[in-house]
């Protein structure tokens, strides 16, 4: 009975601890997710990777996702970056920079909406932004 005590005790410590914590520290301990969807009339080529992850080249087919899953690192620079190819045209993009989203994507979600017009951005998948247009000349990817 004393080690149930012990525990809860100890696990009571630590909730509160955690939600004491400010906000940067806090998102440390946040599973983020980014969403890459293809809104596209046919399918493109998407490769994503991170200083740590590569998560391989693959073809996404017109309404289907990448989705991306990773909590950041404790310096905050934890970074995906993409390079997109949709026939003649191409482009790469950071598809999440901790400093620049870990705010931003509310509720720890971030989507990206790929559209013949470029790459849209948004926190709620309601109310988007153009934040990258497409190169043409595939070649360079």
């Amino acid at each position: 009975m004393k080690s149930l005590t012990q525990f809860t005790l100890v696990f009571v410590l630590s909730l509160s601890f955690i939600s004491s914590l400010p906000p940067t520290y806090a998102t440390l301990l946040r599973m983020y997710h980014v969403h890459i969807v293809n809104n596209l009339p046919g399918d493109f080529a998407l490769h994503c990777e991170s200083g740590d992850h590569d998560l391989e080249a693959r073809i996404l087919h017109p309404n289907e996702e990448q989705l991306i899953r990773f909590k950041i690192n404790i310096f905050r620079t934890t970074r995906f970056y993409c390079a997109a190819r949709w026939g003649e045209r191409y482009k790469q993009f950071d598809a999440f920079r901790a400093r620049r989203d870990e705010d931003r994507c509310n509720n720890v979600d971030c989507y990206w909406s790929v559209r013949d017009n470029g790459f849209y951005f948004s926190n709620d998948n309601t109310n988007w932004s153009l934040e990258y247009t497409w190169n043409n000349n595939a070649s360079h990817v």
